[in-house]
């Protein structure tokens, strides 16, 4: 692999960044400790600010894991514990719940930003390269390839869907748009599908598979 050209998080390699990168997630599981997934949080957020990446990018990086963290950390909250902390209709949050939920919470918003300062930072192709170098399986450098591929495929024909159902009327008030939103999701992933097997035909037929 060349080293590219640049400075800063730009200009490490690939595969340095990458093995930064597992070495923080393990620490960050095989710890437990809310001070470390803390640090290394602050740390891949301080990177990715250093690099100066978009801040809508960064954002997502933030808000994404949020969303899928709130849950896990609300039915911990409810679910265990034996100190009531405050009661919200028929459930009960309980201290240490809130405190476990809290800490889980964390540890997936510290590994999804050192992700994001690994793609904010990096090509994917350099990515690809590196994964390649540490001796991951082709299928599995292969597949992850044909997903970064089409899944800018898959956002340009949603966006497009969207763009003309609003033209139609479509989005017009929230349920309306919860509405066609989700049947705008069910042909994409209908679409999704056959472009698979289109596509496993077509690497069958050049003798790929």
């Amino acid at each position: 692999m060349v080293h590219r050209l640049g400075c800063g998080l730009h200009g490490m390699d690939a595969r340095f960044k990458l093995s930064l990168v597992v070495a923080a997630v393990l620490f960050n599981v095989v710890l437990l400790d809310y001070r470390v997934s803390l640090a290394l949080l602050l740390a891949a957020w301080t990177g990715m600010a250093a690099s100066k990446a978009p801040f809508r990018h960064m954002a997502w990086f933030v808000l994404a894991p949020a969303w899928a963290a709130l849950p896990v950390i609300f039915g911990l909250a409810v679910g265990l514990g034996q100190t009531p902390l405050i009661k919200i209709w028929h459930l009960t949050v309980y201290r240490e719940g809130l405190a476990q939920g809290g800490q889980a919470g964390l540890r997936v918003l510290a590994d999804t930003a050192w992700a994001g300062l690994l793609f904010l930072t990096t090509p994917f192709t350099e990515i690809l390269a590196a994964l390649r170098w540490f001796r991951v399986p082709d299928v599995v450098a292969d597949t992850l390839g044909f997903m970064y591929r089409y899944l800018f495929l898959l956002w340009e024909e949603f966006s497009a869907m969207r763009v003309s159902a609003r033209s139609r009327g479509g989005l017009s008030g929230w349920r309306r748009e919860w509405h066609t939103t989700g049947t705008i999701t069910a042909q994409l992933f209908l679409r999704a599908y056959d472009r698979a097997q289109r596509i496993q035909q077509a690497v069958q037929a050049r003798g790929g598979v």
